[in-house]
């Protein structure tokens, strides 16, 4: 079985996109991050990271084992307080996708939510890239995933789509360097920090950049938006991401700012995806909730 331990260290590390900082931030020395990372990679019998790369990058493999891997320690979290909870008779379970660029917002919202809506079932929500959420959908894994996806794209006939808005991207610096980033063009020479690709709002900003015939510089490639918004205020370079959800997020404060750049303007639609009719309850439950927490005055 793999040690709790290693995986952390491995979370550490992607979320970090730095083996030095790993080792500082757990207090233990550089070989010990190396060793446990490879720990993984021998019982899995395939390696997480291109360590050619600068910074580092996962591999297919190791894109599935960190999502996985953080699912599994948000429950051990979860496990500290299982004795503080009431014991319910055995709960049914709805499952719903999440794409990783809102999961660290969405998680905890959605879990008191259900719990205080449905006493008698459970919600379990797994995260992952956009478009790897909709295969899922497409083939039963998964009865329905939240979604953020451009308007160009069309799924398949046998899949629906519930489009509950639309989230504007803005793009986001430490605020010493706002003014020096009026247009596309000169965001692209500073650079990005920014998730690997699969991303769409990575999607997004490539094809924009493309049209004027830019190249995207990715500075820092990072999980999660957390990290890189501390990433961004580190002076690592510019960020993407959804309006509403960067003006009410805790890390975004008084030295970040959204810039004013005049040739960007970029929208995603958001909504729910599924296939089954028979899951129209749980989508509009929730759409409900998507709705409050990001189109709601």
């Amino acid at each position: 079985m793999l040690e709790i331990k290693d995986l952390e260290t491995f979370i550490y590390a992607v979320e970090n996109s730095s083996l030095t900082v790993t080792s500082e931030k757990l207090g233990i020395d550089q070989s010990t991050v190396t060793k446990r990372i490879n720990n993984i990679e021998k019982k899995l019998k395939g390696k997480l990271f291109n360590r050619k790369s600068r910074p580092l990058q996962l591999t297919h493999l190791g894109e599935q084992v960190y999502f996985k891997g953080r699912y599994i320690l948000e429950q051990m979290e979860q496990l500290e307080y299982f004795h503080q909870q009431e014991v319910l008779p055995k709960q049914e379970k709805i499952n719903i996708g999440v794409p990783i660029t809102l999961v660290d917002d969405l998680s905890e919202y959605i879990y008191e939510r259900y719990k205080h809506d449905h006493y008698l079932t459970s919600v379990e929500i797994q995260s992952g890239w956009g478009r790897s959420l909709i295969q899922q959908v497409a083939e039963s894994e998964l009865p329905l995933a939240i979604v953020m996806i451009p308007s160009n794209l069309n799924l398949s006939s046998h899949l629906f789509f519930l489009n509950i808005g639309t989230l504007p991207l803005v793009v986001v610096s430490v605020r010493s360097g706002v003014k020096e980033h009026t247009s596309l063009e000169r965001c692209s020479r500073k650079g990005w920090v920014i998730h690997p690709e699969g991303c769409c709002f990575r999607e997004c900003l490539n094809k924009e950049l493309k049209e004027r015939k830019l190249f995207l510089y990715a500075n820092k490639e990072i999980f999660g938006i957390e990290p890189q918004l501390h990433s961004i205020l580190n002076g690592d370079g510019l960020g993407i991401f959804p309006k509403p959800f960067i003006d009410q997020h805790p890390a975004f404060n008084s030295d970040l700012e959204i810039v004013a750049v005049e040739d960007f303007n970029v929208s995603l639609n958001v909504g729910i995806v599924y296939a089954d009719q028979r899951y129209l309850n749980e989508v509009n439950y929730f759409a409900r909730i998507l709705s409050e927490r990001y189109f709601s005055e």
